[in-house]
């Protein structure tokens, strides 16, 4: 409930404090006095965008703060989603400052508009004649008939599956086209993965068969080295045993005259026997050596193929053929994971539509149910508020295929004289018809929902006499559920105020204000009188205003 509203610095209003009644708050004044304007800066605080241009002094920065209390719990749920303190009073600030820049509050805490948007529309509900164009929208006649069918947090919950199955099929739709991609690719990645896979590499193999290869290319030379080797180890004059065999027997005749020489004879007799073993090695290893042309012709096509494969895959070595072979496994792996997964995303979203499809027909059900009920109540309702003739239908359609509203279709037809035919309300209806069958509609849901603060600018325009009565009486009734706030020029809506503002300007050193004051009895019956009678103001009037006002 909107408690109090304080103005600073817009447009023609320089401060500005206002309270509110609980239940029939009227607001009344001059043309031009600026009554609108006071409810127009509520909008502010309630996450509508501004500008630079609403400052009245351009060089102080606008401040507009509400306050309200008897917060609902939809309002507490929302404070707690968004991690904002709850309080018993909910204060909202919007400041505007010369440069046009914008900070907004909610209990002190910075928000975003969007925030403190969505908070405002569960706070106050804003009625004029621009607004009445909602009426030709399928959310609002929709809501229409879940606010009277009583289900609305089960259609907030078909919201949310709604979603879900939404996203699901997004998902599903984006791995079906990267499916199909990497299908096109399964081929290639096979065939890539099958010609790496069937030449059994192994790590390091082409420096094994490398040093193989130098080996048995040069076999003849390397025997001829080991047979010149073995010759100038024993087999000519000056071979290394004949000579070291000679230098033992120098020693041997030192030896008698030089005992240490014998020490110098052990170590060159180890040295014979070791040359003796070597000399035997190298004859085994070049008996070994032996030309293998098919042998070397193995290896080069094995290398050749390597080779290939390494250029192929612009790969350096095997380590890295195998480990691009590995990718290519991994990737033909995915590509059946993704298949598997795109399988059970498919049954869930099988499984979601068939569920929503179910709540979707209970929700067309109960909406079903309603269409009578708003026809009839509406239609007698109009007729109170100076419609006599005027009618409304509501053709229903329904389809299998599903949106976030469920999969019902609405056309509200409207006719405003007996025997027009019936059109839809966005191309018949005047404002002020619109105004009057939104103020029918909402009376009807009034009592079945908990709407917030209902605000009413000039929803009167265009009637006057027993109709203004009328519409003074439903709009009384309306306050006795939930706080209302109108913005009048009639006499008759006036005088059904709990609580009666009155706007006016004044002029002081040649600047205009706009100020607001509450009016007492006395001063309630002259200012319906002066909407009665004009600027001057007669004894009949006044008496029409007193029995008004009782």
């Amino acid at each position: 409930m909107l408690r109090k509203l304080s103005i600073s610095n817009y447009a023609i209003i320089e401060n500005l404090e206002l309270e509110f009644s609980d239940k029939l708050t009227v607001i009344t004044g001059e043309t031009g006095a600026g009554k609108s304007i006071a409810i127009e800066s509520l909008s502010l605080v309630l996450g509508e965008r501004a500008d630079a241009s609403v400052l009245y002094d351009k060089q102080k920065k606008c401040i507009v703060e509400a306050y309200f209390d008897k917060i609902g719990d939809d309002v507490k749920q929302y404070l707690k989603l968004n991690d904002l303190d709850l309080e018993e009073q909910l204060i909202l600030r919007r400041e505007l400052s010369s440069a046009g820049k914008s900070r907004a509050f909610i209990n002190d805490t910075p928000v975003t508009l969007f925030v403190m948007k969505s908070l405002g529309n569960l706070l106050v509900d804003t009625h004029n004649q621009l607004q009445s164009q909602e009426l030709t929208t399928m959310h609002f006649q929709l809501a229409l008939l879940d606010s009277l069918a009583k289900h609305e947090e089960e259609v907030a919950q078909f919201r949310i599956r709604f979603k879900s199955y939404i996203e699901n099929g997004n998902r599903r739709d984006a791995l079906r086209e990267q499916h199909m991609r990497e299908v096109k690719e399964l081929d290639y990645l096979n065939f890539q993965y099958s010609e790496l896979a069937g030449v059994s590499l192994v790590d390091r193999e082409d420096e094994i068969l490398e040093q193989e290869q130098k080996l048995l290319e040069h076999t003849e030379e390397i025997k001829k080295n080991l047979s010149n080797a073995i010759e100038l180890m024993s087999d000519s004059e000056f071979s290394i045993k004949h000579q070291l065999k000679q230098v033992i027997g120098l020693l041997n005749g030192a030896k008698k005259y030089y005992e240490r020489a014998e020490e110098l004879i052990l170590r060159l007799e180890s040295a014979r026997i070791e040359l003796g073993d070597i000399e035997d090695e190298i004859q085994s290893r070049q008996q070994e050596l032996t030309p293998e042309p098919d042998r070397l012709d193995q290896i080069h096509a094995r290398l050749n193929i390597i080779y290939k494969l390494q250029k192929k895959h612009h790969a350096g070595t095997i380590a890295e053929l195998l480990e691009i072979l590995r990718n290519l496994e991994a990737s033909i792996q995915s590509i059946s994971f993704h298949h598997v997964d795109l399988e059970d995303l498919e049954e869930k979203i099988r499984l979601e539509q068939k569920e929503l499809i179910a709540i979707a027909k209970k929700i067309s059900s109960n909406r079903t149910k309603q269409i009578p009920v708003i026809t009839q109540s509406v239609n007698r309702m109009l007729k109170a508020v100076g419609m006599p003739h005027a009618e409304i239908k509501i053709e229903h359609e329904s389809s299998e295929e599903m949106n976030a509203y469920g999969m019902d279709y609405l056309r509200f037809l409207f006719s405003s004289n007996k025997g027009s035919a019936f059109q839809e309300i966005r191309k018949i209806a005047s404002g002020g018809e619109l105004s009057r069958l939104m103020l029918c509609l909402k009376s009807l849901i009034a009592s079945s929902s908990s709407l917030p603060t209902l605000i009413f600018d000039e929803i009167d325009t265009g009637i006057s006499g027993e109709t203004a009565m009328k519409v003074s009486t439903i709009i009384k009734e309306l306050s006795t559920k939930h706080q209302v706030i109108c913005i009048t020029h009639l006499p008759h809506i006036a005088a059904k105020g709990d609580m009666h503002y009155f706007v006016y300007k004044e002029t002081i050193k040649g600047k205009t204000h706009t100020n607001i004051r509450c009016l007492d009895k006395q001063e309630k019956i002259r200012a319906i009188a002066q909407m009665i009678s004009g600027e001057k103001i007669t004894a009949a009037a006044l008496q029409n205003a007193a029995e008004l006002l009782n």
